[in-house]
């Protein structure tokens, strides 16, 4: 099965290690600049060719995780800020589905590039002790992706980082670095350093099953950080010869339960938002070679109650799960063997109601893991309101769909 993406213009910015301390503020300073020239001219690509660029931004990350426990609250902060920068850039360059330039935006944090390789195993798989949304560089250049334009800062450490990744990438991959368009960008000073140092916060435990659930209509940058953060709650593969199975089971909602959401016209069926969070986990979990696919399709003849299931599954133990759930709890209390949960801090309340249902049953808790709703909001500085309006709505799938009735004239 393809991916969205896999036929769009495919684009890579390489970006320098974050700031020492991680707000939207010192993450503009950094990252603002070239961020912002780079969605720019990718949206005028869009444009152009009347179609979504897939713009991949790989930041480095110092070590926050290891084979048993992850820097949950860091890597939780420094992709909300990353994804609301984005946000926030593409609101004030008017970069939006409705204009015809929308951009297909996914932050891929690296394991830090100074820090050594892992060690490939028999069958090929790192024997990393990073979890599911931390990959290395060599992971990420041989993965296999032809991004047509490979974009990095103009000065030293920017140099480092493409230079890096131009020569990890595969030899089966020499046409695509002779083909691809290599762009410099400059920035300006920074005055608050990048840093390579580990970071405080909480540590949480790894999971080997985990779980998530939504409606994951038109995809947009909550969903993302969302997805993100489920994978992060996932152990690393291991070495081979220790290696777990591994799981990630994806609740999304089904097309009846939808039937009474405003400009229902617009919503995405079941298939088509599977397959858009499906290319989005493919994208930064970096998977080398396709995977082994089944599907169980009980839907016949319009009938919507019978649910949906696809599997994906791969050498390195790992299994992704999409079901179409009709219900609040979905898998999580028909599946004993799942052990954690991601939420939106919005939904809390059913991460209660899911672990009381489990007790009824006599089945362990959730280790439930909640993600903080993305917000446009600076301490340092003052956001217009058109801004955080304009911020508010990518952000919304309601207001994404009234956007699409817009354009097309059949909304108000």
């Amino acid at each position: 099965m393809s991916t969205q993406s896999e036929h769009r213009p495919l684009w890579l910015l390489l970006v320098p290690s974050p700031p020492n301390e991680i707000t939207l503020s010192s993450i503009k300073e950094v990252y603002a600049s070239t961020i912002s020239q780079v969605l720019q001219k990718a949206a005028d690509v869009s444009a152009s060719l009347s179609t979504v660029t897939v713009l991949d931004i790989a930041v480095p990350c110092s070590e926050v995780s290891n084979s048993k426990s992850f820097n949950y609250s860091y890597l939780q902060n420094l992709l909300r800020q990353l994804y609301s920068l984005a946000g926030l850039l593409c609101t004030e360059h008017s970069i939006d589905v409705q204009h015809g330039n929308d951009v297909d935006v996914r932050v891929l944090l690296l394991q830090d590039p100074h820090l050594a390789h892992p060690k490939l195993s028999e069958d090929g798989v790192e024997d990393s002790s990073f979890g599911g949304a931390i990959v290395t560089m060599r992971r990420l250049a041989s993965s296999g992706r032809l991004w047509q334009r490979i974009c990095s800062i103009n000065n030293v450490d920017g140099e480092v980082l493409l230079q890096l990744f131009l020569r990890l990438r595969k030899p089966s991959l020499e046409q695509n670095k002779k083909n691809a368009v290599i762009e410099r960008f400059a920035v300006p000073d920074l005055s608050d350093p990048t840093s390579t140092a580990a970071h405080a916060g909480e540590y949480r435990t790894h999971h080997t099953s985990v779980a998530v659930g939504g409606t994951f209509d038109h995809l947009h940058i909550g969903h993302k950080l969302l997805l993100s953060m489920t994978a992060s709650v996932l152990g690393p593969a291991g070495k081979s010869e220790t290696r777990k199975e591994r799981s990630i089971t994806i609740g999304i909602t089904g097309d009846k339960l939808l039937e009474n959401k405003k400009f229902r016209e617009y919503l995405q069926d079941w298939r088509q938002r599977q397959a858009a969070v499906r290319a989005f986990l493919l994208a930064f979990l970096v998977i080398d070679g396709p995977s082994q696919q089944t599907s169980f399709d009980n839907s016949k003849d319009g009938d919507n109650n019978q649910q949906r299931v696809i599997t994906d599954s791969w050498p390195s133990g790992l299994t992704v799960r999409y079901v179409e759930i009709f219900d609040a709890f979905g898998p999580t209390i028909t599946d004993e063997s799942i052990t954690a949960l991601v939420l939106s801090a919005e939904t809390r309340a059913g991460g209660k109601a899911v672990n009381e249902r489990r007790a009824e049953r006599g089945w362990p808790a959730l280790d439930v893991f909640e993600v903080d709703v993305l917000d446009s909001s600076d301490k340092d500085a003052e956001a217009p309101d058109d801004e955080v309006h304009g911020f508010q709505d990518k952000i919304s799938s309601t207001e994404i769909r009234r956007r699409l009735g817009q354009k097309s004239g059949t909304a108000g």
